[in-house]
């Protein structure tokens, strides 16, 4: 997989290609603190070196480690601008692999300091964005799940099942179950995820059909989450959306962090400084 970040210009860009190791081990990511941020292991060529011999090299010079470098993960390029540089090309691609021992007879850089961090803690912190979108797919790539195996529906799921899976996803407590089957007998578009007979996840879209609409309940049981499943629910809903609106429909959602980082990769913007949005408080009137 590629990924482009930023617009190109019509300028000419200072090309930097590069490697880096994506490690993993117990739970925790491998990258390098400096005082410029949160980095991957690696970094640019030297002259006509290979990615293993790139990686190799910066990995010793930065934190002493000889490395096993394994398949390559996948790659992203950004155009943006550098206040030194200029106008800037990094490439970069990213390798599976691990951390072999600490070589001793080598001196590594100072202000490198080696940290190992769970996936929640360094999600969205690495200085890079490219760097970011890695570990992002490094960790569906170790997390996901055969969606083959799963049982998956676009159409609502029973009051009584939603309601276990509002509470198995931390989303929040179940609703009235009367008023949970209205909802669900009233949603415009659906999706239910099972593993055999348990609803796993889940999402719907609601509204008038002809302008306005909002995607509400994209739930996923915690057990199953960072698999690929809230993704699967985006896609359908996705394709509800293409087939069945135009550019001029209101679209609208209200995100739990860090899920607006999900809804963000599906074509959903934050808004404008002049846009807030606002829930009507049902307690101020009763």
């Amino acid at each position: 997989m590629h990924k482009i970040f930023g617009e190109k210009l019509n300028t000419n860009y200072k090309d930097r290609a590069g490697a880096y190791l994506i490690c993993f081990n117990e739970g925790k990511f491998a990258v390098v603190r400096t005082p410029k941020g949160f980095f991957l292991l690696g970094g640019g060529f030297e002259g006509v070196e290979s990615a293993e011999v790139c990686i190799t090299r910066e990995c010793i010079e930065e934190i002493g480690y000889s490395v096993k470098v394994g398949e390559k993960l996948c790659s992203a390029e950004h155009y943006t601008y550098h206040k030194r540089i200029g106008y800037f090309h990094p490439i970069q691609t990213y390798y599976m692999g691990e951390l072999v021992k600490m070589e001793e007879s080598f001196t590594v850089e100072k202000d490198h300091t080696l940290m190992w961090l769970d996936y929640g803690a360094i999600k969205g912190k690495m200085f890079s964005p490219m760097q970011n979108w890695a570990l992002d797919m490094a960790w569906k790539k170790m997390h996901s799940i055969d969606l083959s195996k799963l049982v998956i529906e676009n159409k609502a799921p029973k009051a009584e099942d939603y309601n276990l899976l509002r509470v198995a996803s931390g989303i929040g407590g179940a609703k009235d179950v009367e008023k949970a089957r209205i909802a669900m007998k009233n949603s415009l578009f659906a999706v239910s995820v099972y593993d055999g007979d348990k609803l796993i996840g889940s999402g719907r879209i609601i509204g008038d059909g002809g302008v306005s609409y909002a995607v509400t309940d994209i739930m996923v049981d915690k057990e199953y989450q960072n698999r690929g499943i809230g993704e699967e629910i985006m896609n359908r809903i996705d394709n509800w959306f293409s087939e069945n609106t135009d550019e001029n429909a209101f679209i609208m959602l209200i995100a739990n962090k860090p899920a607006d980082n999900l809804y963000s990769r599906h074509s959903f913007d934050y808004l404008s400084d002049n846009r807030i949005g606002m829930l009507r408080n049902q307690k101020k009137i009763r």
